[in-house]
């Protein structure tokens, strides 16, 4: 596949890409170096609900994440929807891959990938097995785990065709290992993978999904530590358009820019995007668990308990706290 161009390398990069890179690094090793042990797990799941929410929002589902919260407080008591059913399910992939601690040597094979496509389809009913394609208007059959056996059209992209495949996954399992990648050329990797897996477009449908669960745990692979603690999810969610003008620049052809089919141009506007993203996210966090900003979060919520201003996520009117329990609850963390 040398007719596809893998990734950006250091060679290529420009300097102040590589600088982005060498900073996402940094800051991701002090973010990963500074939170306690005691707030690491609970964040961290709070935080797979908040990237469930954007993954899924992206693909036109709105459920906040309250709703989600609501849904596991009330159990087997609570029945819910369709949208409900995606983000549950969403948030248990995350956690089982999590907890799996998905090695180098797995996450770009295409059983890797069938796996997760899989475990998010299984304990959805069987209506979202039904997939409408757009030409014909003809109802097809998806298969949790399996590849497309017929060509697809997305938008105006027209992936490769499904007999192509198997010699695409081939290349990819080879071509972007982390550990035959080093350096910061493991972000611009990260970077390519996501793109080149949409791009190939393997499944019917959940692609998408799909595609995010995969450079999860692909970020973590190239060596950042404080990943899941911030993510690109919520980045590609805030502002889809940006996420989709992105993902196009890298999806068109090549114009005398090198020797890929697709542009090296649009690949480099793609991981300039990606990792700017990147690092939108972790400073983000990084500014949230700052004492001054954490104080003044502090400050409101319990301001705002105080006056019994404050919801639960069921709806419920949180009780009234007395504005003395902040300090408390500031020496205590």
């Amino acid at each position: 596949m040398t007719s596809i161009t893998p990734y950006i390398t250091q060679v290529k990069a420009p300097g102040e890409l590589q600088d982005l890179a060498v900073e996402l690094y940094k800051l991701d090793a002090i973010l990963n170096a500074k939170l306690p042990d005691a707030l690491r797990e609970p964040m961290i799941y709070l935080l797979r609900v908040i990237n469930s929410f954007y993954s899924n929002k992206i693909e036109g589902n709105p459920t906040h994440p309250a709703e989600i919260l609501h849904v596991q407080e009330e159990g087997k008591q609570s029945i819910p929807s369709d949208d409900l059913l995606e983000i549950k399910q969403y948030v248990e992939v995350q956690t089982r891959l999590a907890n799996s601690a998905v090695s180098p040597e797995v996450v770009c094979t295409p059983a890797f990938l069938q796996n997760i496509h899989q475990s998010f389809y299984d304990n959805l009913p069987e209506k979202f097995l039904e997939i409408e394609n757009p030409e014909s208007g003809e109802m097809i059959r998806l298969t949790p785990g399996e590849f497309r056996n017929c060509d697809v059209k997305v938008g105006r992209l027209i992936p490769p065709g499904h007999e192509e495949l198997i010699r695409l996954f081939g290349w990819f399992e080879r071509i972007y290992h982390p550990n035959k990648i080093h350096g910061i050329e493991r972000i611009f990797a990260a970077a390519a993978s996501h793109h080149r897996l949409m791009w190939i477009h393997p499944f019917l449908d959940g692609n998408g999904r799909v595609g995010r669960l995969f450079t999860d745990n692909y970020m973590r692979c190239a060596g950042l530590g404080g990943y899941g603690l911030w993510s690109m999810c919520r980045g590609f969610g805030r502002k889809t358009k940006s996420y989709y003008t992105a993902l196009s620049s890298a999806d068109m052809e090549r114009s005398n820019d090198g020797g890929s089919i697709l542009s090296d141009k649009g690949l480099l506007k793609f991981t300039e995007y990606f990792i700017q993203t990147a690092l939108d996210q972790v400073k983000y966090f990084s500014g949230l668990l700052e004492p001054q900003k954490l104080n003044e979060r502090i400050d409101v919520y319990f301001e705002m308990r105080s006056r019994g201003a404050l919801v639960s996520s069921t709806g419920k009117r949180l009780p009234k706290i007395r504005i003395e329990a902040r300090d408390i609850y500031r020496k205590l963390l």
